[in-house]
C-alpha cells in the first residue's frame, strides 16, 4: 500500500498503487461480485440507484446506497439495511460517503480512497482505520494476484 494520510481533523484517506488497468479496478466497485473479491459477501446492485450489502457473518451487514458508478470515480453512501441487522458502526457511518476515485498510472492504476464523514472524532475510528487499512491491502492483493483478503464467516 503506498500511503495512508489519516489527520486528527480529517476523513481516512488512502492511496494505493495498483498493477491494473482503471477498468477491472472500477469493476471492483461497481457490482455485487466485485465487492466479494475485497470486502466481504456482497449482494446487490452496483449501478446508480442500487443498493449493495455486505455481509460480516455474526458482525452484522453494511449497506451502501450507490451514488456515483463510472468508470474513474465510484460513490457509496452509507444507509441502513433493510430488514437485516446493522454492524456496530453503523451509527456512526450513516450518511457518510465511500469515493474511490481510479487514475490511470504507469503499469496500471492509482486509487485515491477517502471515507467522507470518518474521522477521529467517531467512536469507531481506531477500528474502522485499522479495517480499512486491511481491506485496501486486500484490494491491493486482488490487483497483484488475482485473490484479495475479504471478510469470511
Amino acid at each position: 500500500m503506498t500511503s495512508t494520510t489519516p489527520k486528527r481533523t480529517e476523513d481516512f484517506t488512502a492511496v494505493v498503487n495498483l498493477p491494473a488497468d482503471p477498468d477491472t479496478v472500477s469493476a471492483l466497485f461497481t457490482s455485487a461480485a466485485g465487492v466479494s473479491r475485497w470486502w466481504g459477501p456482497t449482494e446487490g446492485e452496483g449501478a446508480v440507484g442500487g443498493t449493495l450489502l455486505t455481509s460480516f457473518g455474526d458482525y452484522g451487514v453494511n449497506a451502501m446506497r450507490v451514488l456515483e458508478a463510472g468508470p474513474t470515480r465510484v460513490v457509496w453512501e452509507s444507509i441502513a439495511p433493510d430488514g437485516t441487522t446493522a454492524t456496530g458502526h453503523t451509527k456512526e457511518w450513516l450518511g457518510t460517503t465511500m469515493e474511490f476515485d481510479i487514475v490511470p498510472s504507469d503499469g496500471g492504476s492509482e486509487l485515491h480512497f477517502r471515507h467522507v464523514g470518518l474521522t477521529p472524532q467517531l467512536e469507531c475510528w481506531e477500528s474502522c482505520v485499522a479495517a480499512w487499512t486491511f481491506f485496501m491491502a486486500s484490494i491491493e492483493a486482488f490487483a497483484k494476484t488475482g485473490t484479495g483478503t475479504p471478510f469470511t464467516a
